[in-house]
């Protein structure tokens, strides 16, 4: 995942940086559109998501708890003309999305530019959290029996060790990864059907690319997230290096998971 390869498995990647609360980040929107509009980002939205506040009891604790708080929680989003590329902009988080990957230094340039315009905006005291978090489609040429030519045995599950009857619907695989700099998530997913997401994972207004549309039949889904968490004062050039540790992070587990059949098909 280091280099650009001719036939990326990367469907889908995407950034977030967590920061203080925007509280009325309606009163922003008009300043941040026209910088996104400027920047290749026209098609403009506005929408709510829902979000559970925890209300903690205060004083008698024998009382019964306060139930959540379901809150509507505003949110700006946009996207370029093809819809390949998008921010995703709230109360306390900007997220970057994409689904058109072509290297980590661009990816990361892009991110970096959304963020600096919602700062140049709203002016944002400190991050709390930092994640970048890639999907790659595993298709072997060769159908379900190339999986074990593509991903180590670690992350294939027990679909080779089970009689030619048994029918498997799938396999999950899953990796905690605590490095010095982040905290790695390493999973896999092997299914059949089309290419689809995680369910924790819904991408918001972005097309996924042509190629991989096509998908039907087995295949694996690699899922790498990693993140850096901790207040630290807002300063891009910071923010831009625990970028730089995250996919490094990432990359020391995908690595791990695919093996040399697959990089070299994938360079070609």
């Amino acid at each position: 995942m280091g280099e650009k390869m001719k036939n990326a498995p990367v469907y889908f990647a995407i950034a977030q940086a967590r920061h203080n609360p925007v509280l009325r980040l309606g009163s922003y929107a008009a300043d941040i559109q026209d910088r996104m509009r400027k920047v290749g980002y026209p098609d403009f939205k506005k929408g709510v998501s829902m979000a559970f506040n925890l209300m903690p009891q205060i004083g008698d604790t024998s009382q019964p708890q306060n139930p959540p708080v379901v809150e509507q929680v505003e949110r700006l989003m946009f996207f370029s003309t093809d819809n390949t590329k998008g921010f995703i902009v709230e109360q306390n988080a900007l997220s970057f999305q994409t689904t058109e990957y072509d290297t980590f230094e661009t990816f990361a340039d892009e991110f970096i530019k959304g963020l600096g315009i919602v700062h140049e905006c709203v002016t944002l005291a400190h991050s709390e959290r930092i994640g970048l978090r890639y999907l790659d489609a595993i298709v072997p040429p060769n159908g379900e029996v190339g999986l074990a030519d593509y991903l180590v045995p670690g992350v294939l599950g027990l679909s080779s060790e089970l009689p030619d009857e048994v029918e498997v619907s799938h396999s999950f695989t899953e990796t905690h990864i605590r490095t010095a700099e982040c905290v790695v998530l390493a999973r896999t997913i092997i299914q059949a059907g089309p290419l689809g997401f995680p369910m924790d994972l819904q991408p918001i207004g972005v097309n996924i690319a042509e190629r991989f549309k096509t998908i039907n039949g087995v295949h694996a889904i690699v899922d790498t997230d990693a993140s850096i968490e901790g207040r630290h004062l807002f300063e891009l050039d910071a923010i831009k290096l625990q970028l730089k540790m995250l996919r490094s992070g990432i990359g020391m587990a995908f690595d791990a998971m695919v093996t040399p059949t697959a990089i070299a098909a994938w360079k070609t």
